[in-house]
């Protein structure tokens, strides 16, 4: 545990368009289609917002500030519109000399007449784009930013709206923000960068180009005068001298034939990539800023890691200076952290570039092994890429080489690929190799770890270091199981399972009249700190979980209990999470603190940031989240395997060991079903999620009869989907309850006598997202406000605008013609209607906006107005058309509201629905804009929404 600790030929753009790079981003295989569908409109529901520029930009550390990438390129946007500066970064771009990783360059975009604009920018995961909204008096300048996700092109596009011309420029400086070597040719402006200095390898050429207007090119800058109405795009391409020998000339014929067209066809690839990127898995769970943190990190993850192309250091491709800790590859946990997030997350070749820099080293390592008097390999706490260091300190530790080695473990395990256990069973077997020596046996046959520092520079002794202990045996487990799978080393397989039976014991001690672990049985005791070392035996390396003993099953959760400093220190919160969940530890006492991450500990970027490190902390909910709700590393499936009580939830395609994509969904008590794709064939070990009860089982959609037990034990072969139901349910019933989002008509929406949602966590989720009622009203004459949705929208927002608590439901569109309209369906209560019988009353608030909170809204614009909520009954009747008034007898109908709510404030509605539907049962919940012959745009947000 290191960081809270330490001191401070030419490609042509047809080409491009084609295959010229596409095998370098490959893009992962897609989801079922039942996966895809909830993984897509789940992360549609969140994105980052800025009201002001950030301001936690070249410290060194994470960053505040809207993010993108491409798993090599990174980019991150600071300052406003009058002088907005994107900081480039490349995973590649690390020192020869220092071994440090390096800021490449900026491109700092100037519109001095709106230097005073308005700041609205939204960091949108669903596309991963950024977009801005600056406005000054009557013009608004609106801009989409992005890198591609199959090539290393980053694009920005403008439109002016409104008042006259304004003149903006494009300057491309070096990663410190001075000009760098510059030459131009037919309007493509090449600018040369270098790691250290101005000739210091590796060095990178950025060559950018306006398309549209008529750019000219000075010096290290690009101008063009923007026209209200017409669209200029800025494109970028950054090739390294590790990319490619010819990386000058190719990153110039990327853009300079560039058109538009081009650059349409790179954006509906870019959204392709990240729309199957988002159809591998999904959770969907009460808590939403949870839920939102879950998606957020694997947008990060999705951002910093492609195969093909170098790993990211400590913080990513969003490299904006002088970086701490050298930005290296940490490797006493730092640099493994991120990469678990992709295991149970089904990315697992986001996992593709963090072998390369390890098995690099090897050399190296076994160098260091033998000056030191050991056989196999030691590594440092700092490794960098191509078998080079900016810190060979070993710290006192041997822990280093096994911590980075349980990635591989663990994907393995997860796969159980054999192709990649053979590229990195060699390095593993080194691992093995030097605590096969190093290990001392006593008479007894234990097996004892000795001279071992579990934190950097513990003074001698430290024996028995529980990290060591844990990832001992972790790596221990891995080689026996490789060996097995290649068919390799069955001699020394016998000496490996010898040492997994008989390493020491963790050491325990007591804490506050409790049996916890300690670091060490001599040295380090108990150290609540921050970091969680006396935990991490349960994971990563998966010692003890919920089929341990019960002995060691309670020490371990009173040693959750006992780190109170762990929950949110700067090194701990990365693995303590899962850790804890592993446990079995009080599930709602995790939730609660992984809400405290996603909310508290967050930028609006998504990123959980801590005194520790950076893009380790991408682990903290996904994997957190993900043993909660599911846990295979004891070789058996358990599905809500650390749930809190009386809480639903659902699932899709999550990874288990073994490969096997698992899915199930539970509502309030009860586990609804198990659905189970074995992607390499094999025994599926299920602990029953019905105790006592027999099991109804199909394969691949047929009735396969019932099976009975504590665990259920299913041989599959490569590609069968077996599904398990509780007895009597039929496999139509299943496939109905894996297409529902959580919470529609699945019993934690409406119930039967009353609805409330405030879209806080526990509350009824929305059943649709931006989804038209064609049934219940339609929509003419409406499309989105912004470049956000081609049409009207509705969905949750948290951080926005909200009456009570942090979110709050967000409507908007755009009307036009003479009877604009537009019905939303938002809630599903049809699974268990709501009965008006004689005495409910629908509330809600609603805040219509103006162009005073909202630069989407025309000034003067009342439109925002004309907004109601809507209900849908059983027998397809509707509120609006029923003749029923408010409190102050207004029509409830939204196009009576119109000039009776008061805009950028909240309005208290309240409609008594036994007046005119009496006896009704309610079907839907709807969102309604209706103003005959109303034009322009409207937003506003509903919060505290009741029935009863």
């Amino acid at each position: 545990m290191s960081l809270a600790r330490s001191a401070g030929s030419a490609i042509t753009a047809a080409a491009l368009i084609g295959t010229a790079l596409t095998t370098v981003l490959s893009q992962p295989a897609t989801a079922d289609s039942i996966t895809a569908n909830q993984g897509r409109s789940t992360v549609a529901q969140y994105q980052g917002v800025w009201n002001s520029p950030p301001t936690t930009l070249t410290g060194g550390g994470t960053v505040d500030a809207p993010l993108m990438g491409n798993g090599d390129v990174g980019v991150a946007v600071g300052g406003g519109i009058g002088n907005q500066t994107f900081y480039l970064g490349k995973n590649d771009f690390f020192s020869l000399s220092s071994h440090a990783i390096k800021p490449l360059g900026r491109i700092v975009l100037s519109v001095p007449g709106m230097n005073s604009a308005s700041y609205h920018v939204v960091q949108d995961i669903a596309h991963a784009q950024v977009k801005g909204t600056y406005t000054l008096g009557g013009a608004t300048l609106s801009t989409t930013s992005w890198v591609s996700a199959t090539e290393n092109l980053f694009v920005t596009s403008m439109t002016l709206s409104g008042g006259s011309a304004q003149s903006a420029s494009f300057t491309v400086q070096n990663g410190s923000g001075a000009a760098p070597t510059v030459s131009s040719s037919g309007g493509v402006l090449n600018a040369d960068v270098a790691a250290d200095g101005s000739s210091g390898a590796p060095l990178a050429r950025i060559a950018s180009k306006v398309i549209g207007g008529s750019p000219s090119v000075s010096g290290n800058k690009i101008n063009v005068s923007l026209q209200p109405g017409t669209t200029y795009t800025f494109a970028a391409s950054t090739l390294s001298s590790i990319d490619t020998g010819s990386y000058q000339a190719n990153a110039t014929s990327m853009v300079s034939g560039l058109q538009q067209a081009d650059v349409n066809n790179l954006s509906t690839s870019h959204q392709n990539w990240w729309s199957d990127f988002w159809s591998q898995s999904y959770v969907q769970i009460p808590d939403k800023a949870v839920e939102k943190s879950w998606y957020g990190s694997l947008y990060l993850l999705g951002c910093v890691s492609r195969s093909g192309k170098y790993a990211p250091g400590l913080w990513g491709n969003w490299i904006t200076g002088n970086m701490n800790w050298n930005g290296d590859y940490h490797t006493n946990y730092n640099y493994q952290a991120p990469f678990y997030a992709a295991l149970t997350t089904n990315h697992i070749p986001l996992m593709d570039p963090y072998d390369q820099p390890v098995l690099d080293w090897t050399a190296r390592g076994q160098q260091l092994a033998q000056q030191n008097g050991f056989q196999g390999v030691l590594y440092p706490v700092g490794l960098s890429p191509k078998g080079t260091s900016a810190d060979t300190n070993l710290h006192n530790q041997k822990s280093n080489a096994a911590n980075v080695a349980s990635d591989m473990v663990m994907r393995f395990e997860q796969t159980r690929d054999t192709a990649y256990a053979a590229k990195v069973y060699p390095f593993l077997k080194q691992v093995g190799l030097f605590w096969q020596n190093y290990l001392t046996k006593d008479s007894s046959g234990t097996y004892t770890i000795t001279n071992d520092a579990p934190q950097e520079d513990n003074a001698y002794p430290q024996t028995n270091s529980i990290l060591s202990l844990g990832l001992v045996h972790l790596l221990m487990q891995g080689l026996s199981d490789m060996s097995t799978a290649l068919g390799q080393d069955a001699g020394t397989r016998a000496t490996w399972n010898d040492i997994n039976a008989h390493l020491a014991p963790l050491p325990t001690m007591t804490q506050n009249g409790q049996t916890v672990f300690r670091e060490t049985s001599t040295g380090n005791g108990w150290v609540n700190d921050g970091n969680d070392i006396d935990i991490q035996a349960v994971y990563p390396s998966g010692q003890v979980g919920l089929d341990s003993n019960a002995t060691l099953l309670q020490t371990a959760r009173n040693t959750v209990g006992q780190l109170t400093a762990a929950w949110h220190g700067g090194n701990a919160p990365a693995t303590f999470y899962a850790a804890a969940a592993r446990t079995g530890y009080d599930p709602a006492t995790i939730m609660s603190n992984l809400h405290t991450e996603a909310a508290g500990n967050s930028y609006p970027n998504m990123a959980i940031h801590h005194s520790g490190g950076g893009i380790e902390n991408i682990n903290v909910t996904t994997s957190g989240l993900d043993e909660m709700l599911l846990q295979s590393f004891q070789n058996d499936v358990k599905v809500f395997a650390d749930w809190p009580a009386n809480t639903s939830g659902k699932f899709g395609d999550l990874m288990a060991a073994g490969n096997f994509l698992i899915s199930s969904g539970k509502t309030d008590t009860a586990v609804q079903y198990v659905r189970a794709v074995s992607q390499k064939g094999g025994n599926l070990v299920v602990t029953n999620p019905w105790p006592g009860s027999a099991v109804q089982v199909y394969r691949n959609g047929s009735d396969a009869g019932t099976v009975s037990g504590t665990k259920l034990t299913l041989g599959t072969s490569a590609g069968e989907t077996v599904t398990l139901a509780p007895p009597g349910t039929s496999y139509a019933t299943v496939q109905t309850e894996l297409a529902q989002p959580l919470g529609s008509g699945t019993g934690t929406g409406g119930t039967s006598s009353s609805f409330s949602s405030g879209s806080e966590p526990g509350d009824p989720a929305p059943a649709w997202i931006d989804t038209v009622d064609t049934a219940g009203g339609n929509d003419v004459g409406v499309v989105g406000i912004n470049s956000d949705s081609a049409g009207p929208q509705t969905g949750p927002r948290t951080g926005e605008t909200s009456r009570t608590g942090g979110s709050s439901l967000m409507y908007a569109g755009s009307a036009s013609g003479s009877s604009p309209h537009a019905y939303l369906k938002v809630y599903d209560l049809s699974g268990s209607p709501l009965a008006i019988g004689t005495s409910k009353t629908l509330g809600y608030w609603i805040y219509p906006q103006s162009n005073a909170s909202t630069p989407w809204v025309p000034a003067g614009s009342t439109e925002s107005e004309c907004v109601a909520v809507d209900l849908v009954f059983t027998d397809n009747s509707t509120l609006r058309d029923s003749g029923a008034v408010d409190q102050n007898g207004n029509l409830a109908h939204p196009a009576h509201q119109c000039g009776h709510l008061t805009l950028d404030t909240w309005n208290h509605v309240t409609v008594n629905l036994a007046t005119k539907s009496a006896g009704k049962q309610i079907a839907r919940i709807l969102v309604g804009y209706d103003h005959p012959g109303g034009s322009g745009g409207y937003r506003g947000y509903i919060d505290d929404l009741t029935v009863n």
